[in-house]
């Protein structure tokens, strides 16, 4: 069972709709009545994340917030993406990759099961969140420039 898979099965009550029609690769899915639709025309990783986020739209969105008619739409469509990013992307994840030396972004990319682009798209969530140095359980992150765990402090600098 691939990531998605996983995904999908721990949420047996929602239906996923796959869209096969000609439609913009830049569609990705949409939450609509609680079912989820995800353009088929995407790749396995951006199926991930779609999923990801019109779950997290499942979870913390209310009402139509498609055409950002408000700044509460808005902050809906921004939590959704940072709570998606959070849940594919984990500190813990990011912690054992550190732990089983996987350095390159391809690397963790890969581990998680997303996009180098949207691994880079989910440090910048944290660093947006927490700021570019924090304590996770025992270890240190810094975000200053990419991505760099420690079990030691960091120096400023």
């Amino acid at each position: 069972m691939d990531k998605f898979e996983e995904l999908a099965s721990s949420r047996p009550t929602i239906h996923i709709i796959f869209i096969h029609n000609e439609i913009s690769d830049h569609f990705g899915g949409l939450l609509l009545d609680g079912d989820i639709y995800i353009n088929d025309h995407l790749g396995p990783r951006e199926k991930y994340q779609v999923l990801h986020e019109e779950l997290a739209h499942y979870d913390y969105t209310v009402g139509d917030i498609s055409h950002y008619s408000n700044c509460n739409d808005c902050k809906q469509e921004k939590l959704a993406r940072s709570v998606a990013m959070m849940r594919a992307v984990t500190l813990d994840g990011l912690i054992y990759c550190y732990e089983h030396n996987l350095w390159t972004s391809e690397d963790i990319a890969d581990y998680f099961g997303v996009t180098e682009e949207y691994l880079y798209q989910a440090i910048i969530n944290y660093r947006t969140k927490y700021g570019q140095l924090f304590k996770h359980h025992d270890y240190w992150f810094d975000l200053r420039q990419t991505l760099s765990i420690s079990k030691e402090g960091f120096k400023n600098g």
